[in-house]
């Protein structure tokens, strides 16, 4: 699997900062719009359970793409994962395994965001050319999430 790395500082407590990211109805408000991927523009949940380990969330993309995730690690509030589970409509089928670390730091949070991913299925030609062009597009929606969920808590504080 290929990684993308993330951080920021946010002026916001890790339990403020934890609020937002855990709760998937909130995505599309902090969710960078300006990249090559798809963005969120709904968030919701896949059963009754909203919080833990095993909850699932959907999230449906402004191109109609629904993309199915689910909770591998919640320890509020400092850590969160998620691993995709199914992409349906997406052109390509890829792995990804999403990674939040929260660290009180300088009277606030410094969140970092990691993501494992892998492209998956297709043509082989198909699959190289991904790969070799989709890290970058990874860092720039994660860098541009980042600043939009920081820039989204320090006017809510």
């Amino acid at each position: 699997m290929k990684q993308a790395t993330c951080s920021q500082h946010i002026n916001a407590a890790p339990e403020q900062v934890w609020v937002v990211l855990s709760d998937v109805t909130r995505l599309p408000e902090w969710a960078y719009t300006e990249g090559r991927f798809p963005y969120p523009t709904e968030g919701k949940y896949g059963s009754e359970q909203t919080e833990g380990v095993g909850t699932i969330w959907i999230g449906v993309s402004a191109d109609g793409q629904t993309a199915t995730q689910k909770v591998t690690a919640w320890e509020a509030p400092n850590q969160l994962s998620y691993e995709l589970q199914t992409s349906e409509n997406a052109p390509m089928q890829m792995s990804q395994i999403n990674h939040f670390k929260l660290t009180a730091q300088d009277e606030g949070t410094q969140i970092e965001w990691i993501v494992d991913w892998e492209i998956s299925g297709g043509f082989w030609l198909s699959r190289w050319i991904a790969n070799f062009t989709t890290g970058g597009a990874f860092e720039e929606m994660m860098s541009g999430s980042l600043e939009k969920l920081q820039q989204l808590l320090e006017d809510e504080v």
